[in-house]
């Protein structure tokens, strides 16, 4: 596990408080500092030497304290929570945007070298079964970039345990970037190594909707089995957890590094919205990423027309009428049904969008004023 330390340097003492309560239950990290806006304070960041400088200012106050520590400490890594929109930042060469707890986490793991060169084409190979498997497809053939070719094979019915995959598999695999498996039965997830090894594939998603399709003992042994088939695999728990370099919610985050899945979550993952309101109105909501199975599209149509202050509660409504195909029992990793995470979820990227327009949070309103001030 990598291990970072971490300074919080803002300028409303509850924001930082709020802050540091949540990062000392991050494992991994240390807070080595909080420091209000003065300048005593950058003398304590130069003399605690951290990793990370977390910086919660508002807009032009923050840009001007992200350039004075450009200018003292050479080589240092700062996020930056703009208190007016409640925007992340990351600050070095160029800036990466998000807007969720879970993007902060992110950002503050995120190696300094991230960015790296984007495939120019993905050709995809799909496992499926039944009607999760192809609605994905068809939306990712819908909406995906044109450069991307996408194939898929339906397997026969298997037995519980495949001894000999090479009898079950196609005669033909393409060959293949990445490899989706988006099978509903444990069974097909024992055929993904060889599927993964006949396509010459560099990474592999096998996401798990459900815990019976790729039941936690079965996930470890595929990861392993391709990991030494030099074959990088992520296992988002639910599909529409994943990010460009994560998955998974809460404390079950799990970080990745490769092109080829990270190229495939820019477009499909956890959704990211755009919303455009007026008098209070949604007026147009723009889907920046979309859900793999389509429902971030869906819950943006039937959003127009909402006043905002409806606009979050509404969305967890329609993610539950698209309808969400995650599980509905109780999953041990995370404590939850995937179904009721995938709608928080949902209803978590309407609420990063809308967030400037609804009444703040008390930590994010100065002191000695109140918000009709």
């Amino acid at each position: 596990m990598s291990y970072y330390r971490i300074f919080i340097l803002a300028s409303h003492p509850l924001f930082a408080e709020s802050v540091e309560t949540l990062l000392r239950e991050q494992p991994g990290f240390e807070v080595v500092g909080v420091g209000g806006i003065t300048p005593e304070t950058f003398a304590q960041i130069r003399a605690a030497a951290p990793d990370v400088v977390l910086v919660g200012a508002s807009g032009e106050e923050q840009e001007q304290l992200v350039s004075r520590l450009f200018r003292e400490m050479s080589g240092i890594k700062v996020v930056g929570l703009n208190l007016d929109d409640n925007r992340i930042r990351t600050y070095y060469q160029q800036q990466k945007v998000g807007r969720q707890v879970e993007d902060l986490i992110e950002t503050i793991r995120q190696p300094l070298e991230w960015g790296g060169p984007r495939p120019a084409v993905m050709r995809i190979f799909a496992v499926i079964h039944g009607q999760y498997g192809q609605r994905i497809v068809e939306n990712i053939r819908a909406y995906g970039p044109r450069g991307w070719k996408i194939e898929s094979w339906r397997p026969s019915p298997l037995p519980a345990v495949v001894d000999d995959p090479e009898q079950y598999l196609p005669l033909h695999v393409p060959p293949a970037d990445l490899i989706l498996a988006l099978g509903e039965s444990h069974c097909a997830a024992q055929l993904i190594p060889d599927i993964a090894r006949r396509a010459g594939a560099q990474a592999v998603i096998a996401p798990i909707d459900r815990a019976a399709w790729l039941p936690e003992g079965l996930r470890r042994q595929l990861q392993e089995q391709l990991q030494r088939m030099g074959v990088a695999a992520v296992f988002p728990r639910p599909f529409c957890s994943l990010t460009e370099d994560g998955y998974n919610l809460r404390r079950q985050r799990v970080a990745y590094s490769n092109p080829w899945i990270s190229e495939f979550a820019r477009y499909f993952g956890r959704p990211v919205f755009h919303v455009r309101c007026e008098n209070d109105v949604v007026k147009e909501v723009r889907v920046e990423r979309d859900a793999a199975c389509g429902c971030a599209r869906f819950v943006a149509e039937q959003l127009i027309g909402w006043p905002v202050k409806e606009a979050v509660f509404q969305s967890g409504i329609f993610h539950h009428h698209y309808p969400c195909l995650a599980g509905m029992t109780q999953d041990r990793v995370l404590g939850d049904s995937l179904l009721h995470l995938a709608g928080h979820v949902m209803r978590q990227a309407v609420e990063a969008e809308v967030a400037p327009l609804l009444p703040r949070p008390a930590y994010l309103v100065p002191e000695g004023r109140s918000e009709t001030a």
